[in-house]
């Protein structure tokens, strides 16, 4: 290959040579290393990672956002109000009377109809405090602290795996234009 050519190709797939690496590296570094690394006593900067160094105002912050946005009680109870959900309740109801054995014929389809009501109804009040007692946000917390971090590394990555190939891919393009921007800069 000619040099002079080289000249002209070089800059730009440098710079999109360093610009992967270098995005690839700093979504790596959010990650790893996992806990401090110390070089003749003194610790190397950005270690550990970013997520390993945050895991728990993460689990602080996740805990939050699935309690107040995602999972909150008053959606717990809506779900609870779907008829297909009520359906399930009255079904296991029906099972529950199967298994009083002779018992059970005794109980009329009114009686049946009348406990289930009862039952729905006294769910549907009793619902909201117990929903208050579950407390999803605390629970969440204590389950993201609980992860190793290799285990939430796996679960970050599984939900966002694309877009930060993405992040790396555009640090590539990036390079590239850089890359022909000091080739422009070179020949002017």
């Amino acid at each position: 290959m000619n040099i002079e050519i080289l000249k002209y190709i070089l800059p730009p797939l440098i710079g999109a040579v360093i610009g992967l690496l270098t995005n690839y590296l700093a979504i790596k570094m959010l990650f790893r290393p996992f806990k401090p690394v110390f070089i003749f006593g003194l610790r190397l900067p950005f270690t550990p990672g970013v997520i390993p160094k945050e895991h728990e105002k993460l689990a602080e912050k996740i805990g939050n956002t699935v309690g107040d946005h995602l999972l909150t009680n008053d959606s717990l109870h809506e779900l609870f109000r779907k008829e297909s959900v009520r359906g399930k309740i009255y079904d296991a109801l029906e099972n529950m009377y199967g298994q009083f054995g002779i018992l059970s014929s005794f109980i009329t389809s009114d009686i049946k109809k009348m406990i289930s009501g009862k039952v729905i109804e006294m769910m549907d009040k009793e619902l909201p405090a117990v929903l208050e007692e579950l407390d999803i946000r605390e629970t969440v917390k204590i389950k993201v602290r609980e992860f190793s971090l290799e285990r939430l590394e796996e679960i970050i990555l599984s939900v966002t795996r694309t877009q930060l190939a993405y992040i790396t891919y555009f640090g590539g393009v990036l390079g590239f234009i850089i890359g022909c921007f000091q080739l422009f800069v070179y020949l002017i």
